[in-house]
């Protein structure tokens, strides 16, 4: 009657096959590197949130970069 009460016990490390063992260290491992990439990606885009608006805004390309780009659509001419 008290076997209806307890929990099953959990089995030894001997006990659990070495492939799930494996498995579950590739698991992790895979886990750890996907983590490690998308804070990788974040920063990266946080990064570029961070300079590329002004370095897009101060382009040498520009004759005043306080002006901004003014281009006009067609010949100018009516």
């Amino acid at each position: 009657m008290s076997g209806l009460l307890k929990g099953p016990k959990m089995p030894t490390p001997a006990q659990v096959a070495p492939e799930t063992v494996a498995a579950q260290q590739r698991q992790e491992a895979r886990l750890a590197e996907e983590e490690r990439s998308q804070k990788a990606q974040l920063a990266a885009q946080r990064r570029v949130r961070q300079t590329g608006g002004q370095r897009m805004l101060l382009s040498s390309e520009r004759d005043d970069a306080r002006l901004g780009i003014q281009t006009t659509l067609g010949s100018g001419s009516a």
